[in-house]
Order: structure tokens, then C-alpha cells, then sequence
């Protein structure tokens, strides 16, 4: 990967008014792309114009990838992100073999306010302690994270084992410590025929998080969603901006009303 542009798009999750996504998470990428078959880049162009997306396909027989090395087998290729009034859905298709050895599919982190702290993510694999990049939970878990894993990599091309950067801080590979807030859904397949101009194998993978289950201060703050490997070889991530929802409706200002109202009838019933 040469580059690893950053869409921006726009989201405001209270202000999705009563609109529902089409989108099962049942493994099947034709809610998201509607590829051809035979190879194209126009396969990654999402089916919703609605629908936020990044791709970066690397070229069967490369090596560098930015930050690391692997070429096809640790490519990551396109992520998507959708939303409705009530839920994130976000989706990535990679080169990376969910059962290879070695190094796991790192899980999906979810950073509000763009501040650099992805505060939420979802676990995509449930392989805790069968290798030095596993996470916590099982697949689909959404949590509050407090710890990150941070793969291999304190700059591009510069490897450490045990990063501290703020480029390793900056893609995240899999949650190592947090609080479980959902069970969301997940799913994943291998794409069975040729996707994107460049070959290679590739793997799909999609999830949902409810978003009654995150902070309701946060929710009206532009997001990014992110995506890696355990040893951090390449990543993907898209963040839709502020910009070009439309104002909140009626509808919404009341939902979000009742939602403060249900915050603050829970925070007194605890304390």
C-alpha cells in the first residue's frame, strides 16, 4: 500500500432520522458491493451512495504495504461504513486468511470525535490466547476498550515489537482490556470469485453495533472506523465528517430527548 487515503463524508448518528439499512449481518457482501465476477475495480464501489468507504487493493506479487510487509495475504482492502437511526455497520474485505497461522484479523475499532482514541471496538476473532496478537472475547463482542494491542510497527517501515508511537496508537489491532457493553452481530465468508482489478484471495467480514449501547454524549460527533491485522502490516479505515446530513428532524430531536431522559432515569437508579 502506497496510500492509505482518509475519506470524508458525513455522519451524525442522532440526526440519521427514521431511515432502517438493508443490511443483514449474515456474511453476504451483496448488501455492501455487487462485483461483477470477473474483476474490476469498480467491484469496491458500495451499492448505496449513502454508504462511506475507503479502498486501497495492493497487486498480487507486492510486498510493502505500508507500514509492513506480506503483500497479498496481509492486505487490507476496502472497509465500508453504513449507519440508521439505530445501529453502526461496518464492513472490510481483506486478503488476510481469518485461519491462517500466525498472525489474527485484528478487530474493528470505532473512534468518536477523531481524537485519536477509539473508544469502542468489536471483536472479530474468538481466539483469545492462541497467539501473541490475540484479543479478549469472542467474535462479535462490542467493548468499551481501555487497552489496545498496537502490532509491530512505531513508524512505516520501522519495526518494534512492543510499539509506543503515536502512529502504533494510531491503528489498533486487537482489544486487549475494556468492559463488554453488547452482544453485536458479526459474520464473515471468503469472497468465491474474482474481486477488484489486482487477484489474490479475499475475505469479507461485516458486524453491527447497536447504538442505544454506546455513550449518548458521544453520538453526535464525527467517527472513524478502523481496521488491521494483528502484526499492524497494513491497514484501512474510513471517518465520515460532519457536513452533509441534513438538520435533525422532529422525529430525531424527540428520540434523542428520550434517550438523555433514559440516561439520566439509569445514572439515578445506580447511584
Amino acid at each position: 500500500m502506497t496510500f492509505n487515503k482518509t475519506l470524508i463524508g458525513a455522519l451524525t448518528l442522532i440526526a440519521a432520522s427514521n431511515a432502517h439499512s438493508s443490511i443483514v449481518v449474515d456474511g453476504n457482501w451483496t448488501d455492501w458491493i455487487n462485483p461483477a465476477g470477473s474483476g474490476s475495480a469498480a467491484d469496491w464501489t458500495p451499492i448505496s451512495s449513502s454508504t462511506k468507504y475507503d479502498v486501497e487493493d495492493t497487486a498480487v506479487g507486492t510486498s510493502y504495504l505500508n507500514p509492513g510487509y506480506g503483500g497479498q495475504a496481509y492486505d487490507a482492502e476496502a472497509i465500508y461504513v453504513s449507519t440508521d437511526s439505530s445501529n453502526i455497520y461496518v464492513a472490510v474485505i481483506t486478503g488476510r486468511d481469518p485461519n491462517a497461522a500466525g498472525w489474527r484479523w485484528g478487530d474493528i475499532g470505532i473512534d468518536f470525535g477523531l481524537d485519536g482514541t477509539f473508544e469502542y471496538g468489536i471483536v472479530t476473532r474468538g481466539d483469545s490466547g492462541e497467539h501473541s496478537s490475540s484479543g479478549i472475547g469472542d467474535a462479535g463482542d462490542v467493548y468499551s476498550v481501555s487497552e489496545w494491542n498496537l502490532g509491530i510497527w512505531d513508524a512505516p517501515d520501522v519495526h518494534n515489537a512492543n510499539p509506543t508511537t503515536d502512529y502504533a496508537k494510531a491503528h489498533p489491532t486487537s482489544i486487549e482490556a475494556g468492559t463488554k457493553i453488547d452482544d453485536g452481530d458479526f459474520a464473515f465468508s471468503k469472497v468465491d470469485f474474482d474481486i477488484g482489478g489486482l487477484g489474490g484471495d479475499h475475505w469479507f467480514m461485516e458486524a453491527r453495533i447497536s447504538v442505544g449501547s454506546l455513550d449518548p454524549n458521544l453520538l453526535n460527533q464525527p467517527f472513524m472506523a478502523h481496521w488491521t491485522m494483528g502484526c499492524n502490516n497494513d491497514w484501512i479505515q474510513v471517518d465520515p465528517l460532519l457536513g452533509q446530513v441534513p438538520e435533525p428532524t422532529p422525529f430525531a430531536l424527540l428520540g434523542l430527548g428520550l434517550l438523555g431522559m433514559f440516561a439520566n432515569k439509569r445514572k439515578k437508579q445506580t447511584s
